[in-house]
Protein backbone atom coordinates (compact mmCIF):
# COMPACT_ATOMS: atom_id res chain seq x y z
CA UNK A 1 0.00 0.00 0.00
CA UNK A 2 1.20 3.56 -0.22
CA UNK A 3 2.27 5.38 3.23
CA UNK A 4 -0.30 7.77 4.05
CA UNK A 5 1.68 10.65 4.03
CA UNK A 6 2.60 10.40 0.29
CA UNK A 7 -1.21 10.27 -1.32
CA UNK A 8 -1.80 11.67 -4.35
CA UNK A 9 -5.28 11.70 -6.18
CA UNK A 10 -2.90 10.19 -9.15
CA UNK A 11 -1.43 7.57 -7.18
CA UNK A 12 -4.60 6.16 -5.91
CA UNK A 13 -5.90 5.85 -9.28
CA UNK A 14 -3.92 3.00 -10.48
CA UNK A 15 -4.86 1.10 -7.26
CA UNK A 16 -7.32 -2.07 -7.45
CA UNK A 17 -11.01 -1.81 -5.52
CA UNK A 18 -9.78 -4.33 -2.60
CA UNK A 19 -7.01 -1.76 -2.16
CA UNK A 20 -9.14 0.71 -2.22
CA UNK A 21 -10.98 -0.85 0.67
CA UNK A 22 -7.80 -1.36 2.22
CA UNK A 23 -6.54 1.94 1.62
CA UNK A 24 -10.15 3.35 3.21
CA UNK A 25 -9.99 1.28 6.34
CA UNK A 26 -6.70 2.76 7.01
CA UNK A 27 -7.75 6.51 6.87
CA UNK A 28 -10.68 5.66 9.12
CA UNK A 29 -8.49 4.18 11.28
CA UNK A 30 -5.96 6.92 11.00
CA UNK A 31 -8.20 9.77 11.90
CA UNK A 32 -9.68 7.99 14.95
CA UNK A 33 -5.86 7.62 16.09
CA UNK A 34 -5.19 11.48 15.35
CA UNK A 35 -8.32 13.47 15.96
CA UNK A 36 -8.55 11.06 19.39
CA UNK A 37 -5.13 13.14 20.38
CA UNK A 38 -5.79 16.63 18.98
CA UNK A 39 -9.92 17.51 18.95
CA UNK A 40 -11.82 17.55 15.77
CA UNK A 41 -15.57 17.33 13.52
CA UNK A 42 -14.81 13.64 13.39
CA UNK A 43 -18.39 12.37 12.85
CA UNK A 44 -18.87 13.55 9.01
CA UNK A 45 -15.51 12.87 8.36
CA UNK A 46 -14.98 9.09 9.12
CA UNK A 47 -18.60 8.85 7.31
CA UNK A 48 -16.86 10.48 4.42
CA UNK A 49 -14.31 8.38 4.04
CA UNK A 50 -15.10 5.89 1.12
CA UNK A 51 -17.36 8.55 -0.27
CA UNK A 52 -13.97 10.57 -0.88
CA UNK A 53 -11.88 8.34 -1.68
CA UNK A 54 -14.35 7.19 -4.93
CA UNK A 55 -14.62 10.61 -5.72
CA UNK A 56 -10.82 11.06 -6.01
CA UNK A 57 -10.52 7.60 -7.92
CA UNK A 58 -12.81 8.85 -10.79
CA UNK A 59 -12.44 12.54 -10.88
CA UNK A 60 -9.28 14.44 -11.38
CA UNK A 61 -8.43 17.02 -9.13
CA UNK A 62 -7.46 19.39 -9.02
CA UNK A 63 -8.59 20.05 -12.61
CA UNK A 64 -11.99 18.92 -11.90
CA UNK A 65 -13.03 20.66 -9.03
CA UNK A 66 -14.68 19.15 -5.71
CA UNK A 67 -16.48 21.71 -3.67
CA UNK A 68 -17.14 20.87 -0.43
CA UNK A 69 -20.15 22.38 1.51
CA UNK A 70 -18.68 22.81 4.69
CA UNK A 71 -15.28 21.87 4.43
CA UNK A 72 -15.49 19.71 8.06
CA UNK A 73 -15.95 16.87 5.87
CA UNK A 74 -12.65 17.16 4.23
CA UNK A 75 -10.53 15.42 6.15
CA UNK A 76 -9.79 12.24 4.09
CA UNK A 77 -9.75 14.64 1.38
CA UNK A 78 -6.71 16.40 3.34
CA UNK A 79 -5.07 13.10 3.22
CA UNK A 80 -5.61 11.59 -0.15
CA UNK A 81 -3.70 15.43 -1.42
CA UNK A 82 -0.65 15.19 0.58
CA UNK A 83 -1.85 16.74 4.04
CA UNK A 84 -1.12 13.24 6.40
CA UNK A 85 1.66 14.18 7.82
CA UNK A 86 -0.38 18.07 9.01
CA UNK A 87 -3.03 16.40 11.18
CA UNK A 88 -0.91 16.52 14.45
CA UNK A 89 -0.72 20.52 14.13
CA UNK A 90 -4.75 20.32 14.35
CA UNK A 91 -5.87 22.40 16.80
CA UNK A 92 -2.60 24.04 17.76
CA UNK A 93 -1.51 28.27 16.30
CA UNK A 94 -0.74 28.01 12.73
CA UNK A 95 -1.67 24.40 12.09
CA UNK A 96 -3.44 22.63 9.54
CA UNK A 97 -6.95 24.21 9.60
CA UNK A 98 -10.38 22.71 10.25
CA UNK A 99 -11.73 23.23 7.53
CA UNK A 100 -11.26 23.23 4.06
CA UNK A 101 -8.79 26.26 3.14
CA UNK A 102 -7.06 27.41 -0.35
CA UNK A 103 -3.94 28.41 1.71
CA UNK A 104 -3.69 24.85 2.45
CA UNK A 105 -3.39 23.18 -1.43
CA UNK A 106 -4.93 23.81 -5.07
CA UNK A 107 -7.41 21.02 -4.56
CA UNK A 108 -9.08 22.85 -1.83
CA UNK A 109 -11.29 25.19 -4.10
CA UNK A 110 -13.07 27.49 -1.76
CA UNK A 111 -13.08 28.51 2.06
CA UNK A 112 -16.16 26.34 2.95
CA UNK A 113 -17.41 26.35 6.71
CA UNK A 114 -20.65 28.50 5.91
CA UNK A 115 -23.48 25.69 4.73
CA UNK A 116 -25.35 25.83 1.18
CA UNK A 117 -22.88 27.17 -0.93
CA UNK A 118 -21.29 24.24 -3.11
CA UNK A 119 -23.93 24.04 -5.67
CA UNK A 120 -23.99 27.58 -6.69
CA UNK A 121 -20.10 27.76 -6.76
CA UNK A 122 -20.37 24.73 -8.37
CA UNK A 123 -22.75 26.05 -11.44
CA UNK A 124 -20.46 29.09 -11.36
CA UNK A 125 -17.59 27.30 -12.26
CA UNK A 126 -18.95 25.13 -14.65
CA UNK A 127 -20.69 27.89 -16.28
CA UNK A 128 -17.59 29.70 -17.41
CA UNK A 129 -15.65 26.29 -17.72
CA UNK A 130 -18.47 26.07 -20.91
CA UNK A 131 -17.82 29.51 -22.28
CA UNK A 132 -14.27 28.48 -22.33
CA UNK A 133 -14.85 25.67 -24.15
CA UNK A 134 -13.31 23.42 -21.72
CA UNK A 135 -15.30 20.06 -20.41
CA UNK A 136 -13.90 19.51 -16.76
CA UNK A 137 -16.18 18.89 -14.25
CA UNK A 138 -17.16 20.75 -10.87
CA UNK A 139 -18.36 18.32 -7.93
CA UNK A 140 -20.67 19.78 -5.39
CA UNK A 141 -20.72 17.33 -2.16
CA UNK A 142 -23.46 18.79 -0.41
CA UNK A 143 -25.26 17.56 3.28
CA UNK A 144 -28.76 16.50 3.63
CA UNK A 145 -28.29 19.18 6.22
CA UNK A 146 -27.39 21.88 3.84
CA UNK A 147 -29.18 20.89 0.62
CA UNK A 148 -32.41 22.15 2.84
CA UNK A 149 -30.27 26.20 2.79
CA UNK A 150 -32.24 28.72 0.78
CA UNK A 151 -29.22 29.28 -1.33
CA UNK A 152 -28.90 25.20 -2.13
CA UNK A 153 -32.64 25.61 -2.73
CA UNK A 154 -32.06 28.75 -5.51
CA UNK A 155 -29.27 26.86 -6.82
CA UNK A 156 -30.84 23.26 -7.48
CA UNK A 157 -33.82 25.73 -9.61
CA UNK A 158 -30.67 26.32 -11.67
CA UNK A 159 -28.17 24.29 -12.25
CA UNK A 160 -31.54 21.62 -13.18
CA UNK A 161 -32.13 23.69 -16.49
CA UNK A 162 -28.05 23.92 -17.46
CA UNK A 163 -26.21 21.84 -19.84
CA UNK A 164 -23.15 21.58 -17.91
CA UNK A 165 -20.62 19.07 -16.08
CA UNK A 166 -21.91 19.59 -12.71
CA UNK A 167 -22.31 16.63 -10.35
CA UNK A 168 -23.99 17.11 -7.66
CA UNK A 169 -23.33 14.56 -4.02
CA UNK A 170 -25.34 14.57 -1.35
CA UNK A 171 -23.81 12.85 1.25
CA UNK A 172 -27.10 12.04 3.63
CA UNK A 173 -26.35 10.94 6.71
CA UNK A 174 -29.73 12.49 8.71
CA UNK A 175 -27.93 15.05 10.51
CA UNK A 176 -27.06 18.35 10.15
CA UNK A 177 -25.53 19.37 13.36
CA UNK A 178 -28.41 18.53 15.12
CA UNK A 179 -30.19 15.78 13.72
CA UNK A 180 -32.38 16.40 10.61
CA UNK A 181 -35.73 18.30 10.24
CA UNK A 182 -38.26 18.77 8.16
CA UNK A 183 -40.05 17.97 4.77
CA UNK A 184 -37.01 17.20 2.29
CA UNK A 185 -35.28 15.45 5.51
CA UNK A 186 -38.33 13.60 6.37
CA UNK A 187 -38.49 12.68 2.22
CA UNK A 188 -34.33 11.73 2.20
CA UNK A 189 -34.55 9.36 5.32
CA UNK A 190 -37.42 7.23 3.16
CA UNK A 191 -34.75 6.44 0.45
CA UNK A 192 -33.05 3.60 1.25
CA UNK A 193 -30.51 1.83 -0.18
CA UNK A 194 -33.04 -0.95 -0.26
CA UNK A 195 -35.78 1.52 -2.30
CA UNK A 196 -36.65 0.13 -5.98
CA UNK A 197 -39.82 2.75 -6.45
CA UNK A 198 -39.33 5.48 -9.12
CA UNK A 199 -37.94 9.15 -7.28
CA UNK A 200 -40.09 11.60 -8.08
CA UNK A 201 -38.72 14.57 -6.14
CA UNK A 202 -35.39 15.07 -8.11
CA UNK A 203 -36.02 13.51 -11.38
CA UNK A 204 -39.18 15.64 -11.84
CA UNK A 205 -36.92 18.70 -11.39
CA UNK A 206 -34.83 17.17 -14.14
CA UNK A 207 -32.11 15.70 -12.36
CA UNK A 208 -30.68 12.22 -13.32
CA UNK A 209 -31.16 10.74 -10.38
CA UNK A 210 -28.45 8.39 -8.97
CA UNK A 211 -28.86 5.72 -6.06
CA UNK A 212 -29.62 5.98 -2.69
CA UNK A 213 -25.94 4.35 -2.97
CA UNK A 214 -24.21 2.40 0.11
CA UNK A 215 -21.48 5.13 1.13
CA UNK A 216 -19.22 3.08 2.53
CA UNK A 217 -19.20 0.09 -0.66
CA UNK A 218 -16.42 1.00 -2.58
CA UNK A 219 -17.75 -0.74 -5.95
CA UNK A 220 -20.97 1.20 -5.39
CA UNK A 221 -19.54 4.37 -5.21
CA UNK A 222 -17.27 3.95 -8.29
CA UNK A 223 -20.02 2.68 -10.29
CA UNK A 224 -22.44 5.61 -9.10
CA UNK A 225 -19.84 8.31 -9.86
CA UNK A 226 -18.81 6.77 -13.54
CA UNK A 227 -22.39 6.61 -14.19
CA UNK A 228 -22.47 10.37 -13.21
CA UNK A 229 -19.75 11.23 -15.25
CA UNK A 230 -21.00 9.96 -18.08
CA UNK A 231 -24.65 11.21 -17.74
CA UNK A 232 -26.48 13.50 -20.39
CA UNK A 233 -28.57 15.58 -17.29
CA UNK A 234 -26.81 16.76 -14.67
CA UNK A 235 -26.38 14.03 -12.13
CA UNK A 236 -27.86 13.81 -8.10
CA UNK A 237 -25.86 11.22 -6.35
CA UNK A 238 -27.50 10.47 -3.51
CA UNK A 239 -24.96 8.79 -0.78
CA UNK A 240 -26.20 7.10 2.26
CA UNK A 241 -22.94 7.49 5.26
CA UNK A 242 -22.97 7.27 8.83
CA UNK A 243 -22.22 9.75 10.83
CA UNK A 244 -19.07 8.38 12.82
CA UNK A 245 -18.85 5.28 10.76
CA UNK A 246 -16.48 2.64 12.36
CA UNK A 247 -16.52 4.50 16.19
CA UNK A 248 -18.78 2.33 18.05
CA UNK A 249 -18.52 5.10 20.97
CA UNK A 250 -20.02 7.43 18.54
CA UNK A 251 -23.26 5.99 18.46
CA UNK A 252 -23.37 7.17 22.38
CA UNK A 253 -23.15 11.28 21.42
CA UNK A 254 -26.08 12.43 20.53
CA UNK A 255 -25.01 14.14 17.61
CA UNK A 256 -22.35 11.36 17.00
CA UNK A 257 -19.88 13.35 17.79
CA UNK A 258 -20.26 16.47 15.24
CA UNK A 259 -17.24 17.53 17.13
CA UNK A 260 -15.10 16.26 19.71
CA UNK A 261 -12.41 17.42 22.22
CA UNK A 262 -9.53 14.59 22.40
CA UNK A 263 -10.99 11.24 23.58
CA UNK A 264 -10.40 7.87 24.63
CA UNK A 265 -10.98 5.54 21.19
CA UNK A 266 -12.02 2.94 23.07
CA UNK A 267 -13.84 4.09 25.84
CA UNK A 268 -15.16 7.76 24.60
CA UNK A 269 -13.51 9.58 28.06
CA UNK A 270 -12.29 12.69 27.51
CA UNK A 271 -8.47 13.44 27.65
CA UNK A 272 -8.10 16.31 30.06
CA UNK A 273 -10.92 18.42 31.94
CA UNK A 274 -13.21 20.33 29.19
CA UNK A 275 -15.83 20.15 31.08
CA UNK A 276 -17.07 24.29 31.72
CA UNK A 277 -19.91 26.66 32.43
CA UNK A 278 -20.48 28.32 28.93
CA UNK A 279 -21.91 31.98 28.78
CA UNK A 280 -24.47 30.11 26.51
CA UNK A 281 -25.59 27.20 29.19
CA UNK A 282 -26.18 30.25 31.14
CA UNK A 283 -28.44 32.33 28.70
CA UNK A 284 -30.11 28.96 28.22
CA UNK A 285 -30.35 27.53 31.86
CA UNK A 286 -32.04 31.39 31.92
CA UNK A 287 -34.52 31.41 29.67
CA UNK A 288 -35.83 27.73 30.97
CA UNK A 289 -36.32 29.32 33.95
CA UNK A 290 -38.22 31.76 32.36
CA UNK A 291 -40.34 29.49 30.48
CA UNK A 292 -41.28 28.05 33.48
CA UNK A 293 -43.62 31.26 34.75
CA UNK A 294 -44.50 32.91 31.33
CA UNK A 295 -45.91 30.18 28.72
CA UNK A 296 -45.86 32.92 26.40
CA UNK A 297 -41.64 32.45 25.67
CA UNK A 298 -41.15 30.56 22.10
CA UNK A 299 -37.61 29.12 21.52
CA UNK A 300 -35.92 28.77 18.55
CA UNK A 301 -32.22 27.46 16.44
CA UNK A 302 -31.58 26.90 13.73
CA UNK A 303 -29.91 23.33 14.32
CA UNK A 304 -27.06 24.42 16.90
CA UNK A 305 -28.59 22.96 19.97
CA UNK A 306 -25.36 21.26 20.49
CA UNK A 307 -23.68 24.45 20.79
CA UNK A 308 -26.32 26.87 22.33
CA UNK A 309 -26.95 24.48 25.24
CA UNK A 310 -30.60 24.64 24.58
CA UNK A 311 -31.22 20.43 24.29
CA UNK A 312 -32.43 20.74 28.35
CA UNK A 313 -34.74 23.47 27.29
CA UNK A 314 -36.24 21.41 24.35
CA UNK A 315 -36.41 18.40 26.53
CA UNK A 316 -38.38 20.42 28.93
CA UNK A 317 -40.59 22.12 26.81
CA UNK A 318 -40.89 20.67 23.00
CA UNK A 319 -43.82 22.11 22.68
CA UNK A 320 -42.71 25.76 22.58
CA UNK A 321 -39.12 24.52 21.38
CA UNK A 322 -38.56 24.85 17.19
CA UNK A 323 -35.41 23.88 15.39
CA UNK A 324 -35.84 23.99 11.50
CA UNK A 325 -32.86 22.61 10.38
CA UNK A 326 -29.80 24.66 9.12
CA UNK A 327 -32.47 27.62 7.52
CA UNK A 328 -31.17 30.57 9.45
CA UNK A 329 -33.23 33.05 7.43
CA UNK A 330 -36.45 31.31 7.66
CA UNK A 331 -35.43 31.24 11.72
CA UNK A 332 -35.22 34.46 12.06
CA UNK A 333 -38.22 35.44 10.03
CA UNK A 334 -40.07 33.25 11.61
CA UNK A 335 -39.85 34.86 14.77
CA UNK A 336 -42.05 37.67 13.33
CA UNK A 337 -44.89 35.39 13.18
CA UNK A 338 -44.72 34.72 16.69
CA UNK A 339 -44.73 38.21 17.90
CA UNK A 340 -47.46 39.11 15.61
CA UNK A 341 -49.58 36.20 17.59
CA UNK A 342 -48.27 37.77 21.12
CA UNK A 343 -45.27 35.66 21.89
CA UNK A 344 -42.40 36.46 23.06
CA UNK A 345 -39.56 34.58 21.08
CA UNK A 346 -36.74 34.01 21.97
CA UNK A 347 -33.91 33.19 18.78
CA UNK A 348 -30.09 31.86 19.70
CA UNK A 349 -27.36 31.79 17.32
CA UNK A 350 -24.18 31.25 17.04
CA UNK A 351 -22.70 34.86 15.61
CA UNK A 352 -20.98 33.61 12.19
CA UNK A 353 -24.46 32.02 11.53
CA UNK A 354 -26.51 34.97 12.32
CA UNK A 355 -24.77 36.79 9.68
CA UNK A 356 -26.53 34.43 7.04
CA UNK A 357 -30.27 36.36 8.42
CA UNK A 358 -28.69 39.91 8.04
CA UNK A 359 -31.77 40.36 5.31
CA UNK A 360 -34.46 39.12 7.83
CA UNK A 361 -33.01 40.90 11.03
CA UNK A 362 -33.67 44.34 8.69
CA UNK A 363 -36.42 43.85 6.72
CA UNK A 364 -38.76 41.62 8.89
CA UNK A 365 -37.66 42.52 12.59
CA UNK A 366 -36.21 45.72 12.40
CA UNK A 367 -38.28 47.37 10.59
CA UNK A 368 -41.26 45.88 11.69
CA UNK A 369 -39.99 46.58 15.26
CA UNK A 370 -40.92 43.29 16.88
CA UNK A 371 -40.39 41.98 19.61
CA UNK A 372 -37.36 39.23 19.63
CA UNK A 373 -35.05 38.53 21.76
CA UNK A 374 -31.59 37.43 19.86
CA UNK A 375 -28.84 35.47 21.79
CA UNK A 376 -25.57 35.78 19.95
CA UNK A 377 -23.10 33.22 21.33
CA UNK A 378 -19.38 33.77 20.29
CA UNK A 379 -19.50 37.05 19.86
CA UNK A 380 -15.19 37.94 19.90
CA UNK A 381 -12.40 35.56 19.24
CA UNK A 382 -14.11 31.96 18.72
CA UNK A 383 -11.26 29.52 18.73
CA UNK A 384 -9.96 27.18 15.67
CA UNK A 385 -12.65 27.46 13.66
CA UNK A 386 -11.98 28.79 10.43
CA UNK A 387 -11.60 32.72 10.43
CA UNK A 388 -15.23 33.23 9.23
CA UNK A 389 -16.41 32.23 12.20
CA UNK A 390 -15.44 34.71 14.15
CA UNK A 391 -17.60 36.75 15.79
CA UNK A 392 -15.54 40.29 15.60
CA UNK A 393 -17.89 41.96 13.24
CA UNK A 394 -21.36 41.85 15.33
CA UNK A 395 -21.62 45.27 16.02
CA UNK A 396 -20.27 46.54 13.22
CA UNK A 397 -22.10 45.11 10.97
CA UNK A 398 -25.56 45.87 13.42
CA UNK A 399 -24.66 49.03 14.43
CA UNK A 400 -26.88 51.27 11.65
CA UNK A 401 -29.68 49.20 11.57
CA UNK A 402 -33.01 51.39 13.10
CA UNK A 403 -34.74 50.08 16.38
CA UNK A 404 -32.11 47.44 17.18
CA UNK A 405 -31.22 47.27 20.75
CA UNK A 406 -27.52 45.58 21.87
CA UNK A 407 -26.10 44.39 24.80
CA UNK A 408 -22.67 42.85 25.83
CA UNK A 409 -22.74 41.33 29.62
CA UNK A 410 -19.38 41.53 31.49
CA UNK A 411 -20.33 37.99 33.21
CA UNK A 412 -22.80 35.86 34.08
CA UNK A 413 -24.60 37.40 36.54
CA UNK A 414 -25.02 40.19 33.78
CA UNK A 415 -26.04 38.11 30.94
CA UNK A 416 -28.55 36.41 33.45
CA UNK A 417 -30.11 39.97 34.36
CA UNK A 418 -30.26 40.77 30.52
CA UNK A 419 -31.74 37.58 29.95
CA UNK A 420 -34.54 38.38 32.69
CA UNK A 421 -35.22 41.91 32.12
CA UNK A 422 -35.96 41.72 28.77
CA UNK A 423 -38.24 38.74 28.68
CA UNK A 424 -40.59 40.26 31.89
CA UNK A 425 -40.67 43.53 29.28
CA UNK A 426 -40.01 42.49 26.01
CA UNK A 427 -40.63 45.84 23.49
CA UNK A 428 -38.71 45.29 20.46
CA UNK A 429 -35.72 43.83 18.22
CA UNK A 430 -32.95 43.06 21.19
CA UNK A 431 -30.00 41.84 20.73
CA UNK A 432 -27.48 39.75 23.75
CA UNK A 433 -23.90 38.74 22.70
CA UNK A 434 -22.17 36.56 24.75
CA UNK A 435 -18.21 35.37 24.06
CA UNK A 436 -17.03 32.24 23.36
CA UNK A 437 -15.76 30.39 26.98
CA UNK A 438 -16.19 29.48 30.34
CA UNK A 439 -17.92 32.18 31.73
CA UNK A 440 -16.65 34.90 34.16
CA UNK A 441 -17.92 35.65 37.53
CA UNK A 442 -17.29 38.99 38.65
CA UNK A 443 -20.05 40.57 40.68
CA UNK A 444 -23.26 39.02 41.51
CA UNK A 445 -24.58 41.93 43.47
CA UNK A 446 -26.05 43.42 39.53
CA UNK A 447 -29.15 40.41 40.19
CA UNK A 448 -30.14 43.23 42.83
CA UNK A 449 -29.18 46.27 41.06
CA UNK A 450 -31.97 48.98 40.93
CA UNK A 451 -33.01 48.54 37.21
CA UNK A 452 -32.55 52.47 35.96
CA UNK A 453 -28.89 52.09 37.36
CA UNK A 454 -28.43 48.61 35.82
CA UNK A 455 -29.35 50.01 32.36
CA UNK A 456 -26.46 52.42 32.38
CA UNK A 457 -22.57 52.18 31.67
CA UNK A 458 -21.21 50.86 34.94
CA UNK A 459 -18.39 53.06 36.49
CA UNK A 460 -16.36 50.56 38.49
CA UNK A 461 -13.75 53.00 38.91
CA UNK A 462 -13.67 57.50 38.47
CA UNK A 463 -10.32 58.44 37.34
CA UNK A 464 -9.47 62.09 35.83
CA UNK A 465 -6.05 61.16 33.66
CA UNK A 466 -7.57 58.32 31.57
CA UNK A 467 -10.97 56.75 30.98
CA UNK A 468 -11.09 53.00 30.27
CA UNK A 469 -14.37 52.32 28.59
CA UNK A 470 -14.67 48.56 27.88
CA UNK A 471 -17.42 46.05 26.04
CA UNK A 472 -18.29 42.40 27.80
CA UNK A 473 -15.62 39.97 28.77
CA UNK A 474 -12.72 42.69 27.94
CA UNK A 475 -13.68 43.93 30.92
CA UNK A 476 -10.88 41.29 33.39
CA UNK A 477 -8.18 42.96 30.48
CA UNK A 478 -9.29 46.24 31.74
CA UNK A 479 -9.26 45.43 35.01
CA UNK A 480 -5.45 44.35 34.61
CA UNK A 481 -4.82 47.67 32.65
CA UNK A 482 -6.69 50.02 35.01
CA UNK A 483 -4.79 48.59 38.20
CA UNK A 484 -1.50 48.46 36.36
CA UNK A 485 -2.07 52.92 35.51
CA UNK A 486 -2.89 53.17 38.62
CA UNK A 487 0.15 51.73 40.06
CA UNK A 488 1.98 54.16 38.46
CA UNK A 489 0.42 56.69 39.52
CA UNK A 490 -2.05 57.37 36.77
CA UNK A 491 -5.67 58.24 37.64
CA UNK A 492 -7.00 55.65 35.47
CA UNK A 493 -11.09 55.42 35.99
CA UNK A 494 -12.60 52.36 34.38
CA UNK A 495 -16.58 52.02 32.65
CA UNK A 496 -18.41 48.57 31.83
CA UNK A 497 -20.22 49.44 28.88
CA UNK A 498 -22.92 47.21 28.88
CA UNK A 499 -25.67 48.96 26.43
CA UNK A 500 -23.62 49.17 23.01
CA UNK A 501 -27.09 50.85 21.31
CA UNK A 502 -28.59 53.14 21.98
CA UNK A 503 -25.54 53.98 23.35
CA UNK A 504 -25.89 55.49 27.41
CA UNK A 505 -24.85 58.95 25.53
CA UNK A 506 -25.88 61.36 28.43
CA UNK A 507 -23.76 58.86 31.09
CA UNK A 508 -21.12 58.75 28.67
CA UNK A 509 -20.66 62.29 27.47
CA UNK A 510 -20.57 63.20 31.38
CA UNK A 511 -17.83 60.87 32.01
CA UNK A 512 -15.28 61.86 29.04
CA UNK A 513 -15.67 65.29 30.08
CA UNK A 514 -14.00 64.67 32.85
CA UNK A 515 -11.54 62.69 31.53
CA UNK A 516 -8.55 63.79 29.71
CA UNK A 517 -7.58 60.52 27.74
CA UNK A 518 -10.56 57.95 26.84
CA UNK A 519 -9.43 54.32 25.76
CA UNK A 520 -11.89 52.07 24.00
CA UNK A 521 -11.38 48.55 24.26
CA UNK A 522 -13.31 46.02 22.20
CA UNK A 523 -12.69 42.44 20.94
CA UNK A 524 -14.54 43.66 17.53
CA UNK A 525 -13.07 45.36 14.18
CA UNK A 526 -12.29 49.08 14.60
CA UNK A 527 -13.94 49.59 11.38
CA UNK A 528 -17.55 50.71 12.43
CA UNK A 529 -17.17 49.27 15.86
CA UNK A 530 -17.92 50.50 19.99
CA UNK A 531 -15.09 52.78 19.77
CA UNK A 532 -15.51 54.30 16.53
CA UNK A 533 -19.55 54.80 18.11
CA UNK A 534 -17.98 56.53 21.42
CA UNK A 535 -15.76 58.70 19.06
CA UNK A 536 -18.37 60.03 16.93
CA UNK A 537 -20.65 60.89 20.25
CA UNK A 538 -17.54 62.85 21.43
CA UNK A 539 -17.13 64.28 18.24
CA UNK A 540 -20.55 65.27 17.53
CA UNK A 541 -20.48 66.79 20.91
CA UNK A 542 -17.27 68.87 20.73
CA UNK A 543 -15.94 66.50 23.95
CA UNK A 544 -12.48 67.84 24.87
CA UNK A 545 -10.62 65.01 25.28
CA UNK A 546 -7.73 62.30 23.41
CA UNK A 547 -9.66 59.25 22.49
CA UNK A 548 -7.67 56.21 21.52
CA UNK A 549 -9.53 52.92 20.38
CA UNK A 550 -8.02 49.89 20.81
CA UNK A 551 -9.70 46.59 18.87
CA UNK A 552 -9.01 44.52 15.73
CA UNK A 553 -8.10 45.77 12.24
CA UNK A 554 -10.75 45.50 9.25
CA UNK A 555 -9.06 41.64 8.49
CA UNK A 556 -10.19 38.23 8.39
CA UNK A 557 -8.60 36.76 11.42
CA UNK A 558 -6.43 33.37 11.16
CA UNK A 559 -8.12 30.11 14.10
CA UNK A 560 -6.36 30.57 17.32
CA UNK A 561 -6.76 30.56 21.52
CA UNK A 562 -8.12 33.11 22.99
CA UNK A 563 -4.96 33.65 24.94
CA UNK A 564 -3.18 33.39 21.87
CA UNK A 565 -5.12 35.68 19.57
CA UNK A 566 -5.55 38.59 22.03
CA UNK A 567 -1.71 37.92 22.37
CA UNK A 568 -1.24 38.42 18.75
CA UNK A 569 -3.32 41.19 18.22
CA UNK A 570 -2.15 43.58 21.44
CA UNK A 571 -5.89 42.90 23.48
CA UNK A 572 -4.19 41.07 25.93
CA UNK A 573 -2.96 43.73 29.27
CA UNK A 574 0.49 43.83 27.89
CA UNK A 575 -0.58 44.89 24.26
CA UNK A 576 -3.14 47.30 25.78
CA UNK A 577 -0.69 48.91 28.24
CA UNK A 578 1.83 49.19 25.10
CA UNK A 579 -0.64 51.10 22.78
CA UNK A 580 -1.56 53.38 25.56
CA UNK A 581 2.31 54.60 25.62
CA UNK A 582 2.59 54.22 22.26
CA UNK A 583 0.12 57.40 22.37
CA UNK A 584 0.53 59.04 24.61
CA UNK A 585 5.06 58.67 25.49
CA UNK A 586 5.24 61.27 27.80
CA UNK A 587 3.56 59.17 30.61
CA UNK A 588 7.40 57.71 31.13
CA UNK A 589 6.64 55.86 34.16
CA UNK A 590 5.04 53.48 32.03
CA UNK A 591 7.41 50.85 31.83
CA UNK A 592 5.91 48.24 29.77
CA UNK A 593 6.75 46.08 26.76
Amino acid sequence: MIPLESLTPEKIKHLSLEELNHLSDEIRQFIINNISDTGGHIGTNLGAVDMTVALHYIFDSPRDKIIWDTGHQGYTHKILTGRARMFPTLNTYGGMNRFITRTESEHDIIEASHAGTSISIALGISLAKKLKGQKDYSIAVIGDGAICEGLALEALNHVAVEDVNTVIVLNDNGYAISPGFGGLHNYLQSRTTESTDKETLFTSLGFDYIGPVDGHNIEQLVESFKKAKESSRVPVVHVKTVKGYGLPIADEHPYKLHFSFPFDPETGASKGDFVSTGYQDVAAGTVKEEMEQDEKIVCITASTLYATGLQPVFDLYPERCFDPGMEEQHAMTMTAGFALEGCKPVIFYQSTFMQRAFDQLIHDICFMEFPTLILNVRTGFSGYDNPTHHGIYDFAYMRGLPNLRMMYPKDRFELERMVRDNLKNLTGPTIISMPYGPVDEFDSSVLAEPLDSFQKAQEVQTGKDLLLITVGHKFRVAQEVTADLRSRGIDAGLVNLRYLKPLPEEQLLELMGRSRHVVTLEEGVLDGGVGSAIAALASDHAVECEILRIGLPCIFVEPGSHEELCSAYGLDATGVLREIKRRWPAWEMMKVG
